[in-house]
């Protein structure tokens, strides 16, 4: 095996430990969030974060309908209903009709889930600034190529998927 093709290994081996880590992040940002909000009180936090990410979406762009969740999250409508179906029981978004248009149902953060909207975002505030100081430690012809990695890596994931 030539130094490339060794190269090669430890960067799939690389990817493969970071997908792990990354999953264990995402569980350590939902029990971190759900920690903030029962200490804030607020009542059945939801259990994953595609419904934490579907209110940040209705938090983003409220007023927004059904089918513009969907598109912006790349979810299926059954996917946005049964979300939002939860996020209503809950409490943490309402269905407004807008006075133009009575016919359509639209979402919009309650003041508890503006809350957690609140607390999700100072959430991600954090992790950017984490982020960004890791960055800085790479000098721009490096972030040019860890960047064309990503893209790549993620139109290999996409173009898995289709």
């Amino acid at each position: 095996m030539d130094t490339s093709d060794r190269i090669k290994a430890l960067i799939y081996e690389q990817v493969l430990h970071y997908s792990h880590l990354y999953e264990q992040e995402m569980e350590l940002e939902l029990s971190e969030l759900k920690a903030w909000g029962e200490a804030r009180n607020l009542p059945g936090l939801p259990g994953n974060l595609s419904t934490i990410h579907v209110l940040e979406c209705i938090g983003d762009h409220e007023p927004i309908n059904h089918s513009a969740v969907a598109e912006k999250m790349n979810l299926s409508k059954a996917g946005i209903t049964k979300i939002s179906t939860k996020l209503l029981a809950l409490g943490y978004i309402e269905r407004i009709q807008l006075n133009d248009n009575r016919k359509e149902v639209y979402f919009r953060l309650t003041a508890q889930g503006n809350e957690l909207y609140k607390l999700h975002e100072a959430l991600h505030q954090e992790e950017e600034r984490r982020f960004m100081r890791l960055l800085n430690d790479y000098s721009d012809s490096e972030l040019q190529t860890i960047l064309r990695f990503l893209q790549g890596m993620a139109k290999q994931i996409h173009e898995r998927k289709t």
